[in-house]
């Protein structure tokens, strides 16, 4: 028998062919659960939810009732918004869902705990992947583990910037007000007046923020490239940005009253509850005090009415929202409506994409539009950029750059219109989930665009000749393409895709609505009267009905890139498994560099982000060489310092990598090594031991510094290719050989004996001695059988009949007697 919780009586059982009876009381009251809760044993959990989708006055309500022991609240389902600086009373146990990114935040998330009774529990659960599995492996790290010293640039511009003006705002006369309606009407009428007056005050204030920035910050601004000329015409970029401000909250409310009532169209509502609404929304997005609105509504430093805060929303003075610009999800009809789920932009493009579920406020939402009241929407029509699909990389560049900035093909292919949303709205989605897949977010379909046009700063050498370059402001699009087309869409006329590759999106600009293609009959009428519009458009949406545009949403700024370059043996033409065998050991040695430089310098795994470029081929260096590149973007605005030291400490990071790769049960890769949900598109190529034999070459020695001027020359890998072998220090030790009349056969395919085929490819081999010779290094091994990790290894020294597994590295080449000697031992050959 099953309890079922209010069931009628006689109805059908779900799960058998039976009907539903009454269960009977006597054998109900054995049940040592209900005897408990009968005796008041149980005390029954009132949970509340205290994330930063909460509006601030809801987590304050939160924070008193809880501390309240007349009040039932006794459970707190938070996010990091308790972790530092809040008084959470005599709470007594803290659960943590996963593991904190860094020691630091582990002591500030636990230490909420028996701050009173100076006893508290902590209980920490792994979830499934390389971070928290490690740490479960290796809890000292995390409980008792060193807390890192933060990293931050000083030499970050915008940082800089913001606290020049923020100089220049402190001293003007008048400041900056209260409440944002100082500025904009409720009718979003601009108050031009206080504005120019504002802005006449900041102006005013130019010599002193000269004088006191060169006092304060004078080094930091020097290093940084910003001389006095530079600081005097930032200043005197202030008043018009503070018009853009204004402007845009002006605009918002307009729009604001509009798209309420758009959204409204075909639901059961008066006008009267439209603009009551609308007004209340207004007068919250101004600060406009509202006797009725419940303690704490008002405008403060957490709220949109605060200019402040808006002011560091838009990147000009400093503030909790950098880097600035976020994406927004408003959620219709919700009593929060005024304040929106904001996150960064470039994972807010994927996350609130058109239809995507979206699970916030213990509610589910559907993605059902553009926000057209958002300040962070364009403020113009059309496309906010173009880009073309390179025909020799797939690199997605700006149309500006008719040759690709990374291979430099100039082949035509079509523009296409990107456009820069960032606000966006939800419904609520009341239906019912019928699929597993449902009760997730949106697959993630944003990916990073760099646009190899920064300014290269600084240039590593590793083993064998790698490169590591490092840039700053290189511009990358973060670029949400909508998901693959199906045969139909690919078929229809006209194509109902972006490109062959990608769907795209088709949100109208006027009414935010999103848009089903064109109808056959467009024009169709009954009874005389016009149906509703069959595209999709609001009744009052001037471009009713006119066909969609398939766009792409993405999001763009100056960032900092670390590539780690890799010159390849020239691709097979048509070899399509051999690109893929590229791409599996770019992306495994990737994903664990990765994860190496979370560990060591313990940041958490959205600070910064990875992908594998490639391969293409162009010419450098005097030859025309294919290359595959790593490569690590920092998306802070300004650079937060983080790449510079990667850089310099690569071979730590190597260490840290394969001291997280070593784990038991793990053939190719799981949750405990390099799967995790952000890299969850790639999960089938991921091999952790593709990765070990690049990762102890950069493990043994520092990089090197080169010349920032110096070139990519992939001659000294070419030469390699062209001997047969798979890297220069291959081929130092091919010419040692040859030089001591030792002959090897070079690349041969290795087994373990009887009919199995060879399971990996040694670097050189004495087939008729058994003997196979690995060389260590900073080389690309490609294809399902090149695996050439100790595993493999070990198998082949213990195959019937074995083989004798020699290991080389670079630091052999001091002592070539030592080698040859042995080899000939090994291989039964004579000196010469």
């Amino acid at each position: 028998m099953r309890a079922c919780a209010g069931a009628m009586n006689g109805a059908p059982c779900p799960a058998c062919h039976g009907t539903i009876q009454p269960w009977p009381s006597a054998e109900f009251a054995t049940s040592r659960a209900v005897r408990r809760v009968l005796e008041g044993a149980v005390v029954p959990l009132d949970a509340g939810e205290h994330t930063a989708q909460v509006p601030a006055a809801v987590r304050k309500e939160l924070e008193t009732d809880f501390k309240n022991k007349d009040e039932s609240l006794n459970v707190l389902a938070c996010s990091p918004t308790l972790e530092m600086g809040i008084d959470v009373g005599g709470l007594e146990a803290v659960a943590m869902r996963n593991i904190p990114p860094r020691p630091d935040n582990y002591a500030q998330r636990g230490g909420r705990a028996g701050r009173r009774a100076r006893i508290g529990l902590v209980v920490s659960y792994a979830n499934r992947r390389p971070h928290d599995q490690y740490f479960y492996d290796h809890p000292e790290e995390m409980i008792a583990g060193e807390v890192p010293t933060p990293t931050f640039s000083l030499l970050n511009r915008d940082v800089l910037l913001r606290h020049v003006a923020a100089i220049a705002f402190g001293a003007a006369n008048p400041g900056l007000a209260g409440q944002m309606v100082a500025y904009v009407t409720v009718d979003g009428q601009v108050q031009q007046a206080s504005v120019d007056g504002l802005k006449a005050a900041v102006t005013a204030t130019t010599e002193h923020t000269v004088e006191l920035a060169q006092r304060a910050l004078g080094v930091q601004l020097a290093a940084a490239g910003v001389d006095e000329a530079g600081l005097r015409a930032y200043l005197a970029s202030l008043p018009e940005r503070i018009q853009g401000v204004v402007d845009r909250t002006a605009r918002q409310v307009l729009e604001l009253r509009q798209s309420i009532e758009r959204w409204a169209e075909g639901l059961q509502q008066g006008q009267r509850h439209l603009a009551i609404r609308a007004g209340d929304l207004i007068n919250r997005l101004l600060g406009v005090r509202d006797t009725t609105a419940r303690e704490g509504r008002d405008a403060d430093d957490r709220s949109a009415g605060y200019p402040l805060r808006r002011f560091a929303e838009f990147g000009i003075l400093p503030g909790y929202e950098f880097p600035t610009e976020p994406a927004s999800l408003r959620l219709l009809s919700d009593e929060y409506e005024d304040d929106p789920i904001t996150t960064d932009r470039r994972f807010g493009i994927g996350q609130f994409q058109p239809e995507a579920p979206v699970f916030a406020r213990s509610k589910r939402w559907r993605v059902c539009g553009i926000d057209t009241s958002s300040p962070w929407n364009p403020q113009s029509e059309g496309p906010t950029w173009q880009y073309r699909v390179c025909r020799g990389c797939s690199l997605r560049h700006r149309v500006d750059h008719p040759r690709c900035p990374r291979c430099g093909d100039d082949s035509p292919a079509p523009n296409l219109p990107v456009v820069a949303y960032g606000g966006f709205v939800a419904v609520r989605n009341e239906a019912p989930v019928m699929q597993e897949e449902d009760r997730f977010a949106a697959r993630d379909l944003v990916r990073v665009q760099p646009q190899w046009d920064g300014e290269l700063v600084r240039r590593w050498t590793l083993a064998d000749g790698w490169q590591l370059q490092l840039r700053r402001n290189e511009t990358v699009d973060w670029l949400n393409e909508g998901p693959a087309p199906t045969q139909a869409e690919l078929a229809a006329t006209p194509a109902q895709c972006l490109h062959d590759d990608a769907t795209g999106y088709t949100p109208c600009a006027h009414c935010g609505r999103l848009l089903n293609p064109a109808p056959a009959n467009p024009g169709n009428r009954r009874g005389g009267r016009a149906q509703s519009d069959p595209i999709g458009h609001a009744a009052s949406c001037p471009s009713r009905g006119q066909p969609p545009q398939r766009v792409a949403i993405a999001t763009s700024g100056p960032a900092e890139t670390l590539r780690l370059l890799v010159p390849l043996p020239a691709p097979p033409d048509g070899d399509t498994e051999w690109i893929e065998s590229v791409h599996a050991w770019a992306r495994s040695l990737g994903e664990s560099l990765f994860a190496g430089l979370c560990h060591a310098f313990m940041i958490d795994d959205d600070e910064l982000s990875f992908d594998v470029e490639g391969p293409w081929t162009r010419e450098s260096g005097g030859a025309e060489g294919t290359f595959v590149s790593l490569t690590f973007t920092d998306p802070t605005v300004g650079g937060s310092g983080y790449l510079e030291r990667i850089g310099g400490d690569l071979h730590i990071v190597a260490q840290h990598a394969l001291a997280h790769l070593q784990h038991d049960g793990c053939e190719t890769a799981c949750y405990r090594c390099l799967k995790a949900y952000r890299n969850q598109r790639f999960h089938t190529i991921l091999e952790w031991p593709l990765a070990m034999p690049a990762l102890d070459a950069i493990a043994e020695a520092a990089p090197t510094s080169a010349p920032p001027g110096a070139t990519d020359d992939p001659r000294p890998w070419l030469q390699a290719y062209a001997a047969g072998v798979g890297s220069p220090l291959e081929l130092k030790f091919l010419r040692l050989f040859e030089s001591r009349g030792l002959a090897l056969t070079k690349q041969h395919p290795v087994s373990v004996g009887g009919s199995a085929g060879p399971i990996s490819i040694a670097d050189f081999a004495c087939p008729a001695s058994r003997v196979a010779v690995y060389v260590d290094g900073a080389s690309v091994h490609v294809g399902h059988r090149a695996r050439r990790d100790r595993i493999i290894r070990s198998r082949l020294s213990t195959a019937s009949p074995p083989w004798t597994v020699v290991e080389l590295r670079a630091s052999d080449l001091a002592r070539p007697e030592e080698v040859i000697d042995r080899l000939r031992t090994l291989c039964g050959t004579r000196r010469l």
